[in-house]
């Protein structure tokens, strides 16, 4: 059994990493994000920002002042998360050990390939909208030569974008990321968008002016068949049927089976949340 004692206070005001999506209210809180995004971190994590919200907001007026110091000596930023760490002890020696050793393999890494592995972060952790955004400003910013990692952050713009349901303009980013990189994933995604977006005589109409896209599509289509009926065969898709006939016989049982259904899935929603953190 560990024990894992609070320090300092919890603060009214937030500190919000940048571009990360979250909002943080302890010590406690921080390291924890910094175990979860060890590899994400860059030298901006240092900011007299975070000094000034853990003395302001937190009370920990030494921990500051300790780290403003750091700062001023313009130390690693390995060092500076460790003089986080030791200080709140909120990890193992050797979960300790690991998230630095991350952080060091991290600084081997570009600050574009830095920035494109938190826009991953986000999009892995279920918010599409600011990974979309993170980017979109990479792309902005990214040298011309960097043609194999701006074909990727295509690629995760499509995924973003078909997460949102704006599928015609994902299918726009797949085509691009594929014509950059040939990576095969991207053209299955692309078609995928196409399919989706178009009705049936569109989507034949397409093939018949790409029939470079032939063969890939009849794959796609044995897939998309594959799923049906992983479907049709499912607990799921046999519940809805049953409730549909229920409806079709005009009884009132059915309106209570799809409350019921529905707070199942969000109980299950809310524990594989709760599971995640």
């Amino acid at each position: 059994m560990s024990i894992r004692l609070c320090l300092g206070e919890y603060a009214k005001n937030g500190f919000e990493p940048e571009y990360m999506g979250i909002t943080i209210y302890s010590i406690e809180e921080l390291c924890f994000f910094i175990g979860e995004n060890a590899c994400l971190l860059e030298d901006d994590f240092m900011s007299p920002s975070l000094t000034e919200w853990l003395e302001k907001e937190c009370g920990l007026a030494d921990l500051a002042e300790e780290l403003k110091k750091a700062l001023r000596k313009r130390i690693s930023l390995k060092a500076f998360v460790e003089i986080l760490l030791d200080y709140a002890g909120f990890f193992s020696p050797e979960r300790k050990k690991e998230i630095l050793l991350a952080i060091v393999e991290n600084s081997n890494m570009t600050v574009f390939e830095k920035r494109k592995a938190k826009a991953d972060a986000l999009l892995a952790k279920g918010q599409p909208g600011l990974a979309g955004r993170e980017y979109e400003r990479l792309l902005e910013q990214l040298p011309g030569e960097e043609e194999k990692l701006r074909g990727q952050i295509y690629h995760g713009c499509g995924v973003c974008l078909a997460r949102l349901f704006y599928l015609k303009k994902a299918g726009e980013y797949f085509l691009k990321a594929y014509e950059l990189t040939g990576q095969q994933d991207s053209l299955k995604q692309y078609l995928l968008s196409v399919r989706l977006s178009v009705t049936e005589e569109e989507y034949l109409e397409f093939l018949r002016k790409h029939q470079e896209y032939y063969e890939d599509s009849v794959q796609l289509e044995e897939e998309l068949e594959g799923l049906r009926q992983s479907w049709e065969e499912s607990n799921e898709a046999g519940l809805l049927a049953a409730i549909r006939e229920e409806k079709k016989k005009d009884l009132s049982g059915w309106q209570e089976k799809i409350i019921q259904r529905i707070d199942y899935l969000k109980d299950a929603y809310r524990e594989a949340v709760y599971q995640s953190r």
